[in-house]
């Protein structure tokens, strides 16, 4: 006798991993061509969303010129996000339907509520993992440190 697997777990194997890499500016700045190639191995892989904390003004930085040149054939959208009550959900709505479109957002906001904004926006796309940028003595490398669990379970039969 042939059981098909449940519904459910057909859903999971055709649902891309979303991966949110947060990135202090301060994070990228002994070796940032390291994090930057680290960065565009995971979107080879992965929907990647990019949550950059930077105090500076603008959107436009030299990671994400970087990650153009790295991912010539993927479009990153660098936009900025503060953490605003009532606004975020927003926010969050169009990283998703930039992912939906095979975009790569770069989600830049302020250091002070990068890991709010961070929280907040893979709880909403209930990302598979968040990964963040620590230095090594040799540079910067990423490390997981959340995974969601695995909501598969085996039945035996």
């Amino acid at each position: 006798m042939i059981r098909e697997p449940e519904a459910d777990w057909w859903a999971a194997q055709a649902r891309a991993t979303v991966t949110v890499a947060a990135v202090r500016e301060a994070d990228t700045g002994w070796h940032p061509e390291q994090v930057v190639a680290r960065l565009a191995e995971v979107a080879a892989d992965d929907e990647l969303l990019v949550v950059y904390g930077s105090n500076g003004r603008t959107v436009q930085n030299p990671m994400v010129s970087e990650l153009r040149t790295l991912l010539p054939r993927r479009e990153v959208v660098p936009m900025r996000v503060r953490h605003r009550h009532g606004h975020l959900l927003r926010d969050a709505a169009t990283v998703e339907q930039l992912l939906d479109a095979g975009r790569l957002p770069v989600v830049v906001t302020p250091v002070a509520t990068m890991h709010d904004v961070t929280a907040e926006i893979a709880s909403y796309l209930r990302a598979d993992r968040v990964l963040r940028v620590l230095r090594t003595d040799d540079g910067a490398d990423l490390y997981q440190v959340w995974r969601r669990a695995s909501s598969t379970t085996r039945t035996s039969g």
